[in-house]
Order: C-alpha cells, then sequence, then structure tokens
C-alpha cells in the first residue's frame, strides 16, 4: 500500500515525460518506492532502538537495520539522480536549487 501511493506519487512526476522514456523507467521508479519505504521503516527502528548496539564488553558496532540503511540509501540516492537525470532531459526549466546542489555535491 505505502509503495503503491510512493509509486504513483513518482510517476506523477513523470507526467510530461515522452511516454516510451516513461515505459523504459517503470521498473526503476517502482524500485524507488520500494526503498524510499524500506528506508522509512529502517529510521523508525533506528529511532526506537538506537542504531549502535554495545557490548556486555563495551564495544560499539552499528546495527543490522544501520548497516542495511547505510546501504540502501546509497542504492536510493543512485536511482533518485538517475530519475531525475531523465526528467531533467524532459523539462527545459533551467537549473533549480536542486540541479545546483547536485553539481556543487560532484565537484
Amino acid at each position: 500500500m505505502l509503495i503503491d501511493i510512493e509509486y504513483k506519487r513518482l510517476m506523477s512526476l513523470f507526467s510530461l515525460v515522452d511516454e516510451t522514456k516513461k515505459e523504459l523507467v517503470d521498473n526503476l521508479i517502482y524500485q524507488a518506492a520500494f526503498m524510499k519505504v524500506e528506508l522509512t521503516k529502517l529510521q523508525d527502528q533506528m529511532i526506537k532502538y538506537g542504531a549502535i548496539q554495545i557490548s556486555s564488553k563495551g564495544a560499539q558496532r552499528q546495527t543490522e537495520a544501520a548497516k542495511y540503511y547505510t546501504k540502501l540509501v546509497n542504492s536510493y540516492g543512485t536511482v533518485i539522480k538517475t530519475l531525475n537525470s531523465i526528467l531533467g532531459t524532459q523539462v527545459n526549466g533551467g537549473d533549480d536549487a536542486f540541479d545546483e546542489f547536485l553539481k556543487r555535491a560532484s565537484e
């Protein structure tokens, strides 16, 4: 249910994109929706239980949720960046604040 809501939200951003390209990225959009929902679940777990475990000897390590979150957030960022680049080729509105941020981040 939550995945479907996010999927529809992301698809609405592609309303002006050529149908062929939209079909091409459909699965990628669904994967982005799935990752967004999973990231929210993992954030909730980390808020509730923390992201660090401390052993009886005092050693610290990341929880499994934190490890998975780190990997997933990187993948999600890559997917969103890819979708944004596809979307950006269809919209001729110049660079917005997000585009400027991406440029500075990649320098």
